[in-house]
């Protein structure tokens, strides 16, 4: 005989899909239907009336609550985490009762009207203790004033209540952190922009060029390079290999004034002839000779230094003396 024992087949997986055999009796049948309604009822004692549901249904149902979980996920079934807590984006309940803990977000009743909550900061429960007329985009302001406060690298404070736009003046922390060239968008680019001028510059006024400006600042701070103050109280002279003053690069010379020498005076004469006494006759010697003499004119001149300065314009001058 192939039918199962009542200790083999207490519930439907106990059941042997091939039994009744062929070769069992009618009254082996009879048991063995008896045995399938036994196991039935073993296996759904709590089905005391119809079940209506389809078998996909009944199948998607446990689906889904295999798969659920206590995050915010968009149509799908929400079970509780270990300490009773589920996580959702948008919660429409009738709430009886207090709220423990804290809110985010507008509350609304079923009129459409947001209410306004004491959060229950001080140590007890939150819960309603107030009505916004209108909504939460409408509202005038809030019940109770709050300070909005930022702190870390960069701290502020405001008082807002809701009657109005509030601004956080923040202050900034000297030093407070760094940031990497790639951190500043366009950054890296301007100053390559900046490195290439530069060089471009530099190349133009190689090492040994003279830069005249009207300017005091040094052209290292300009395009680079190390430059020295050039020339100070002196003009630019072309070099002539043919003349010894000349002849020699950065020889200097010349004097802002100079005082005339005797030998550098024009020549030129300042005596005059007096005649003393007179004889007869153009020679003097009708009635006597006459007599002459040379005295010296009366003195002019200072004998002072005279200016030797050219027309001139003052600008700043360096002189480029290394990369």
């Amino acid at each position: 005989m192939g039918l199962e024992s009542n200790t083999s087949s207490t519930y439907i997986d106990g059941l042997v899909a091939t039994n009744p055999t062929s070769a069992d009796n009618v009254g082996d049948g009879d048991n063995h239907i008896r045995l399938i309604k036994d196991v039935l009822k073993r296996s759904f004692t709590g089905v005391t009336g119809e079940v209506s549901a389809s078998h996909t249904a009944l199948n998607l149902a446990a689906t889904e609550i295999s798969a659920a979980t206590n995050a915010a996920n968009a149509s799908t079934v929400v079970k509780r985490d270990s300490s009773g807590n589920f996580s959702a984006t948008v919660v429409t309940a009738n709430l009886i009762g207090n709220v423990v803990g804290a809110i985010q977000g507008d509350l609304y009743a079923s009129d459409g009207v947001a209410k306004v909550i004491d959060n229950g900061t001080d140590g007890t429960d939150a819960s309603f203790v107030g009505t916004v007329t209108g909504n939460a985009s409408t509202a005038s302001k809030i019940q109770t004033a709050i300070t909005l406060s930022v702190s870390g690298d960069a701290t502020g404070s405001v008082s807002f209540d809701g009657s109005a736009d509030a601004d956080i003046a923040l202050t900034i922390a000297d030093d407070s952190h760094d940031h990497t060239i790639t951190n500043v968008d366009g950054l890296q680019s301007a100053l390559d922009a900046k490195t290439t001028q530069a060089a471009a510059l530099l190349a133009a006024w190689p090492v040994g060029s003279i830069y005249t400006s009207v300017t005091s600042a040094n052209p290292s701070t300009l395009f680079g390079g190390n430059w020295e103050a050039f020339g100070a109280g002196k003009v630019l002279l072309g070099i002539d290999a043919s003349d010894t003053d000349f002849d020699t690069v950065e020889e200097t010379g010349g004097h802002k004034t100079h005082t005339l020498s005797v030998s550098e005076m024009p020549a030129h004469s300042h005596t005059y002839t007096l005649e003393n006494a007179a004889g007869t006759g153009s020679t003097g010697s009708g009635n006597g000779a006459s007599s002459f003499s040379t005295p010296n004119t009366s003195t002019a001149g200072s004998g002072a230094a005279h200016n030797n300065v050219q027309p001139y314009i003052v600008v700043y001058m360096f002189k480029r003396i290394a990369d």
